[in-house]
């Protein structure tokens, strides 16, 4: 029995004219598959109207962010192969065929990122770097940050560190076992981090399909705001979710001192189902995950000490306080 395709495509204060033209993409190139199309709506200034066949339309009245909506419109689609991207997309006539030949191995998958034109390809996929240093004026936070692939690897689907592109697949079985997209995370920012890592650590690895070419529209800013503060947050929740306690506090001492809201919006925040969902799933440790994907990170994440130092470091800090009080 033929595979069912969910597309979900996020948007917000997209251009109508744009939108369109990514879901005339979709509608085209899947032609002849069972599949359904979900176009959300995160709290657009003027709602979404699209008058397509196969296209349902479902409207949040106030933004709750790309991850979230993305999340929302997955767990309505109906597919067991599940395809979420952004609105601003263009496709090649065979872009899906590469990616459904692929989909049954249970990875996440990446297309090839392209130009909007479908001149040249860009990248093939991404590779985790370490930050050391806070500094939103040259873009970017301490902790994880991502690099392009731009040399081509290879024909087939061809392991990479993490997804890039904005036009992913993966089984809902997979999808599923690893959690989906994080529960707490905001507005936008290192949801492709996330996902990827998860699939990483439960054992299903990442690929992107190179012979699969997708355009992405770049823009120079976001039609909605973004803050620091919400992408700081999201690289919180992922490490607080994902890693185990001593990775957990070797990291969170590494990327102090935390900006206030992040800290406050962490104190409210109870990861304890979520975690233990994805504790459930690994596959693998921490330290092998940054051996082979992280290797400029701190060493002491690498070796898997540092941890241990900082959990020691933090019970003698409670005996202190036991002792003085």
């Amino acid at each position: 029995m033929a595979h069912k395709i969910s597309f979900v495509i996020t948007t917000r204060d997209e251009s109508l004219s744009v939108l369109e033209s990514t879901i005339d993409g979709l509608l085209a190139t899947s032609a002849g598959r069972p599949r359904d199309i979900v176009v959300v709506d995160d709290g657009s200034a003027i709602p979404v109207q699209v008058a397509r066949p196969e296209v349902r339309v479902v409207r949040h009245e106030m933004p709750i962010g790309v991850p979230q909506s993305r999340r929302h419109g997955l767990s309505v689609a109906s597919g067991d192969v599940l395809v979420w991207m952004d609105a601003h997309m263009s496709f090649a006539p065979d872009w899906l065929d590469h990616m459904m030949a692929q989909v049954d191995s249970g990875a996440l998958l990446c297309t090839a990122w392209w130009d909007y034109e479908l001149t040249r390809p860009l990248c093939w996929g991404a590779d985790f770097i370490w930050r050391h240093e806070r500094n939103y004026a040259a873009g970017y936070c301490p902790g994880f940050d991502l690099r392009h692939r731009t040399t081509f690897p290879g024909d087939g689907a061809v392991e990479v560190p993490m997804v890039i592109g904005a036009c992913y697949m993966m089984l809902r079985e997979s999808y599923e076992r690893v959690g989906g997209f994080s529960p707490f995370f905001r507005v936008w920012g290192k949801a492709d981090q996330d996902l990827s890592i998860r699939s990483w650590i439960a054992g299903l690895g990442v690929k992107c399909v190179t012979g699969a070419g997708v355009g992405h529209l770049s823009r120079k800013k976001f039609p909605y705001p973004v803050r620091w503060a919400d992408i700081e947050f999201n690289q919180l929740a992922m490490i607080r979710t994902v890693f185990e306690e001593e990775t957990v506090a070797a990291i969170e001492e590494l990327l102090q001192p935390l900006p206030v809201g992040v800290q406050t919006w962490l104190a409210q925040t109870d990861f304890g189902d979520f975690r233990g969902l994805v504790r459930s799933s690994r596959r693998t440790s921490d330290a092998e995950f940054f051996r082979r994907f992280v290797p400029d990170a701190p060493a002491c994440l690498i070796k898997a000490e540092c941890g241990a130092r900082a959990q020691d470091r933090v019970a003698r800090q409670v005996e202190t306080v036991e002792r003085e009080t």
